[in-house]
């Protein structure tokens, strides 16, 4: 059974069929906070560490330059291992 009678409450808000996806069917925010090493052009060091906060870092998708065209979670969950090995070396 498709079409109208066809789970209403799902598929006629989360369906979307066209050319453009709308902002908020759009599941990989990312690319907010550049990270490098001059501070004038990115917030967060290489590490994802502010530059201006000695004691924060970022360890979301808010790190990327701009969306790709896959899912960013396992490079997502990758840097922050790898911020993690930063970090238990940093504190000893």
């Amino acid at each position: 059974m498709h079409g109208d009678s066809c789970h209403q409450g799902v598929f006629a808000r989360n369906l979307y069929l066209g050319q453009q996806i709308p902002l908020a069917g759009v599941a990989h925010q990312n690319g907010t906070l550049r990270f490098g090493r001059d501070p004038v052009r990115s917030v967060l060091d290489v590490n994802c560490k502010t530059h201006d906060v000695d004691n924060l870092y970022v360890l979301d998708a808010s790190f990327f330059p701009s969306s790709a065209a896959v899912n960013p979670a396992l490079t997502v969950m990758a840097n922050a291992l790898r911020v993690g090995d930063h970090l238990i070396a940093r504190l000893g």
